[in-house]
């Protein structure tokens, strides 16, 4: 059986290597993007699983990957995280979760294992 996939999309390259290797360490194969246009076009040309998405970006926002991934791949899973309080009113509409960041990891785990494992019973 293949480990499962997670696009990890993050401008802030600490916070992308942390996350990329906690989530090498709890089993998962990891690609990462550091801007919204690098991990669209990984996004469309990889096999992901799941997309680990941030919110406030630079080049673009978090809605607006969100919302292109989906015209590409409807099913895969895309968890969004944000550093920011408060997201505009509906930038979660193409989302299948969201995480505050700041979260402890274990959550964040808990949160992708729920996220896959809905992705499989689909």
């Amino acid at each position: 059986m293949s480990r499962p996939t997670i696009l990890c999309i993050d401008d802030y390259e600490t916070s992308l290597a942390g996350w990329c290797l906690y989530l090498q360490r709890a089993g998962y194969s990891v690609t990462t993007a550091r801007t919204a246009q690098e991990g669209l076009e990984r996004f469309a040309v990889s096999p992901v699983d799941l997309v680990l998405l941030d919110y406030s970006m630079p080049d673009s926002n978090g809605d607006d990957v969100a919302a292109m991934m989906r015209r590409i791949k409807p099913d895969v899973r895309i968890l969004m995280f944000s550093g920011v309080p408060c997201v505009p009113e509906g930038a979660r509409a193409h989302v299948d979760g969201f995480l505050q960041k700041g979260q402890s990891p274990a959550i964040v785990l808990d949160k992708i294992r729920e996220l896959l494992a809905i992705g499989k019973a689909a």
